[in-house]
């Protein structure tokens, strides 16, 4: 038995001095190692095949996983070690290494890559991975500030392809409506949750006469236009954050999305478009359920990681970098789009609104149909 009274190596932090104390050890994953001996195979081909090549049709993405796995392989081979089973000094030393000649994102991207395996295997009950020790997550906490980025708190850089991916997967036709609707017009989860029937105009009969007695359409404002939604500004209806109105462009796979939910929307009275499966107007925690619901665990990162998970604010995201970076779209249209003051307060009287999305939504409705991307789901 062991004398408490006896010294301990002085190297040693006091919490590793108290795990020793308790026969508790500071590498826990070493006496596991023969478990994972059992079976030849490399784990990091066998995740590539089960979800790295299905889980999008970018190469490039792909690419950016084996690269990853075949350092992360050729950094381990120097120990005495599966490479599925690693010290948090192992992984420190990775860490370490490569920011001698990688930027911190791009490194922090790399560790996360490599940790997906980790945190597959914690899932599954046939590996030995205990779920209440992470090597990657202590070692990424103890290299913190070394992999502070300028970019931190960012949402991920996604191509349009993966974009339409996802949307692609969604099966659910409330959750693909309200999804599509945030993506193709940016508007806040606030703002989605307090657009009314008489918001909107949809070149549909079916939809129009079925929504009259609602009123849809109704609002002076969308005289002479159809396709559109009106998104009022915050002192006008009450949680929206804008501070102009804007009317805003719906294109045809908006308005297809749109119909195919409202064509089996409950008939209950209310005059909220969107709805909870019980019917109540649908509000800003069942819509980021709506978004948890497909975007993750893929774009799901935890505090460590350089970016942000994918929420419903990615949609105003999204379309604001789509028209400023891809379409080089004038500032104004941007700040239009999203209904960001510019210059003096236009106030709520209703002539000077009229006249405000009167000039701006003569200058961007064509343009909006030019420009906007495309998700290929009709």
């Amino acid at each position: 038995m062991s004398d408490y009274n006896e010294p301990l190596d002085d190297g040693l932090s006091p919490e590793e001095k108290l795990g020793e104390l308790r026969g508790v050890g500071s590498d826990p994953l070493v006496a596991l190692q023969s478990e994972m001996e059992l079976m030849n195979l490399d784990w990091y081909d066998r995740f590539n095949e089960l979800y790295v090549q299905t889980k999008t049709t970018s190469e490039e993405y792909r690419n950016q996983y084996l690269l990853a796995f075949r350092e992360w392989k050729e950094h381990m081979a120097q120990f005495d070690r599966h490479e599925t089973l690693p010290s948090v000094t192992q992984v420190d030393l990775f860490i370490k290494n490569s920011l001698k000649n990688q930027s911190p994102s791009v490194v922090k991207t790399k560790v996360r890559y490599v940790r997906e395996v980790y945190k597959w295997m914690q899932e599954e009950s046939q590996f030995p991975h205990p779920t209440n020790w992470d090597p990657f997550l202590k070692a990424l906490k103890q290299n913190k500030i070394a992999l502070k980025s300028g970019d931190a708190d960012d949402f991920p850089v996604l191509k349009l392809e993966d974009v339409q991916r996802k949307v692609h997967e969604i099966t659910n036709i409330a959750e693909r409506a309200a999804i599509v609707f945030q993506l193709k017009t940016g508007v806040r989860s606030s703002e989605l949750c307090n657009i009314r029937f008489s918001d909107i105009k949809i070149a549909n009969h079916e939809v129009m006469n079925h929504y009259e007695p609602l009123g849809i359409g109704s609002d002076p404002i969308l005289d002479d236009k159809q396709n559109v939604v009106y998104i009022p500004r915050d002192e006008i209806r009450k949680k929206n954050k804008r501070k102009c109105p804007t009317v805003i462009p719906l294109d045809d796979e908006t308005r297809a999305t749109l119909i195919d939910y409202l064509l089996i929307r409950p008939d209950n009275g209310d005059e909220h478009v969107f709805l909870t499966k019980k019917g109540k107007p649908l509000d800003k925690g069942s819509l980021q359920v709506f978004w948890n619901n497909n975007w993750r665990p893929e774009y799901e990162y935890d505090e460590n990681d350089e970016f942000r998970s994918i929420s419903p604010h990615f949609g105003r995201h999204w379309i604001s970098t789509w028209f400023r970076s891809r379409k080089s779209w004038n500032e104004p249209w941007v700040q239009y789009l999203r209904g960001d003051r510019m210059g003096p307060d236009i106030g709520t009287k209703r002539s000077a609104m009229h006249r405000y999305v009167h000039a701006y939504f003569g200058d961007i409705e064509e343009r909006y149909e030019k420009d906007i991307f495309k998700l290929e789901i009709l």
